[in-house]
């Protein structure tokens, strides 16, 4: 071989190490950036998903409480309305039969007293058939009046919740109604403060009918009216409807807020991919020799693949989400630590164990199950709501997304199940249903829960062919009580009450307390008819026979019963209460402390 020759095999050698060190580097690079994709796109979904579905939860379990607190608005006008004594003045007065000046003096002290004990109640209008005022007490305006106003409305200056509740006599005919204004501080403490969410979001309720944007004012204590909320390009908007006609609950997310909690969770393991790409190419090139060979080339092979495998294996184990794999019959091939955390799990005691056997059996566990296949086996992904067995006790509500690997055929090799810890946030949600349907002064369910489980009742009375008894329970001499030593006492009473009535009751019967002293008891099943119910009134009223201690003093006090059955008394819950509420006044008109049967 001549010099030339060798000269240009030699240069011809250089350009092909060259070329190999280049081609080595560009796919190194390009594995890696392949790698660092496949790894950084389903964390960067599963987490912005993860952030927007806990956002959307949050703002739900607001909305429901703001319903309910709505709804309670609407209870408060329903207790007023419902008072039976003011109701038939109210009807004397429609019919000729008492006068204006007459009715007026009925009405004004008791309603007062129903406006003292409901406390976010800051003004009540009642108005008679014509419009003309009956009763004007609290922080009513003065240019309030006259007309009727269908639903809630919001007044302003200052902002109030103006509620009007029509009053029916015999017949369902209309004889009034009652204007009742709530304060806005239950509703701004149930809004809170949006910023945990983020620095700018916007949390508005909203009065669709009446086109008001309200939101929380700066100190937090009250809502103020606001410029309406558009749906601009740059923001997530959820409206959520609440469960009350024509209001809702507008959340108002910029879109740089999500893309920046996503950012950092996904920052570091973006680094260190490339970090990790640029130190291998970096090696790699400085290991090529001008002499290399087939062996060379497939350990560099051998060590990017490697490299690729501990990429993915410290994203595995760094997760910051509870990671874990399974295969097609469920059963568990590796947890990550971040599993082994939130369930107490070591990796080898749950490694070849089935992943259902760690579930905590709910009600609805199967339906779950079942529905969570049939949405894998077409889908090939499932989200929802799981119950898991802690392995130090308890149980861990997870919002558990579901992911199938397929293999080049199609077939099913793996699942990848993400777990996300909402325990806290199901505890709080409960905690709101059960203040809505609880009464919050005494715990005993409230009117809401009694129309409820009364519906219940009377659909199971119908199927099964049993009978049913309301008993419309008053206390007697309470406002004296009351009255003379003061509120809180008169709180402390009711309570001592509550006990009593409770242990008369069977543990299957339901006892309600309606406001005031009123309380309905719910007698279901009934066995032995009507001689049944009035045992158990008679039971209810020798309960309260025996003094209260009550401040140093030993308080008597009485209960007026009246009893309603089904299906003899009325075939639905409104007639069956107003029975027995005609039945209980009844009573009162016989003496006190005694019980009447509606049909007696």
């Amino acid at each position: 071989m001549s010099p030339g020759d060798t000269a240009r095999a030699t240069r011809h050698i250089r350009r092909m190490h060259r070329h190999i060190r280049l081609l080595t580097a560009l796919g190194i690079l390009l594995t890696g950036l392949l790698a660092g994709l496949a790894t950084a796109l389903p964390f960067y979904l599963a987490a912005r998903d993860d952030i927007e579905t806990t956002h959307r939860l949050g703002a739900e379990t607001k909305a429901l409480a703001l319903s309910h607190q709505l709804e309670r608005y609407d209870d408060i006008a329903r207790q007023l309305t419902s008072r039976s004594e003011i109701r038939q003045r109210l009807e004397q007065y429609a019919l000729g039969e008492l006068s204006l000046p007459a009715l007026r003096r009925f009405t004004e002290p008791r309603l007062a007293d129903a406006l003292d004990e409901a406390r976010d109640l800051r003004g009540l209008l009642r108005l008679g058939p014509q419009g003309e005022t009956v009763a004007r007490l609290g922080e009513v305006p003065e240019a309030l009046g006259g007309e009727a106003c269908p639903g809630t409305r919001v007044l302003e200056a200052p902002l109030r919740l103006l509620r009007c509740h029509p009053i029916h006599g015999g017949g369902r005919r209309l004889i009034g109604h009652d204007l009742l204004l709530f304060d806005s501080e239950r509703l701004a403490a149930l809004i809170g403060d949006g910023r945990r969410f983020g620095p700018n979001v916007r949390q508005h309720l909203v009065d669709l009918a009446g086109g008001r944007y309200l939101a929380v004012s700066e100190d937090g204590s009250r809502l103020v009216p606001v410029s309406e909320l558009t749906d601009d390009g740059g923001q997530t908007v959820y409206r959520i409807p609440l469960e009350v006609p024509d209001w809702e609950l507008a959340v108002a997310m910029p879109d740089t807020d999500i893309l920046r909690a996503v950012r950092e969770q996904l920052l570091w393991p973006l680094v260190a991919v490339g970090l990790l790409v640029l130190l291998g190419t970096a090696i790699i090139s400085r290991a090529l020799s001008p002499l290399l060979s087939r062996v060379a080339r497939q350990a560099a092979r051998l060590a990017e693949t490697d490299e690729e495998l501990r990429q993915a294996a410290s994203v595995f184990r760094h997760a910051h989400e509870a990671i874990a794999i399974t295969d097609a019959e469920q059963r568990l091939i590796d947890v990550n630590p971040a599993f082994s955390r939130l369930l107490g799990y070591a990796p080898e005691e749950v490694q070849g164990q089935p992943l259902l056997d760690l579930i905590a059996p709910q009600a609805d566990t199967p339906e779950r199950l079942a529905a969570g296949s049939d949405t894998l086996a077409h889908r090939d992904a499932w989200q929802g709501e799981v119950h898991y067995r802690r392995a130090g006790g308890g149980t861990l509500t997870a919002l558990q997304t579901i992911s199938v690997v397929r293999g080049e055929a199609g077939e099913m090799l793996r699942y990848i199940h993400i777990f996300n810890d909402i325990t806290a946030l199901k505890a709080a949600e409960a905690k709101v249903q059960h203040r809505a349907l609880h009464d919050e002064l005494t715990g005993l369910p409230n009117r809401l829960h009694l129309e409820q489980h009364l519906a219940q009742g009377l659909r199971l009375a119908r199927r099964e062919g049993h009978g049913l008894a309301v008993l419309f329970l008053d206390l007697d001499h309470f406002k004296e009580v009351n009255d003379r030593l003061g509120h809180a006492a008169g709180d402390d009473l009711l309570r001592a009450v509550t006990e009593r009535l409770q242990g008369a009751l069977r543990e299957a019967d339901l006892l309600a307390r309606l406001g005031g002293d009123e309380f309905v008891a719910v007698l279901a099943p009934l066995r032995h008819g009507e001689a049944g119910a009035i045992a158990v009134a008679t039971n209810l009223i020798d309960a309260l026979a025996a003094p209260f201690s009550l401040r140093g003093e030993a308080i008597t006090i009485g209960v007026s019963v009246g009893i309603a059955l089904y299906p003899e008394d009325g075939e639905d819950a409104e007639s069956l209460v107003e029975a027995a509420d005609a039945a209980m006044y009844r009573a009162k008109a016989g003496g006190r402390n005694t019980w009447r049967h509606h049909a007696a």
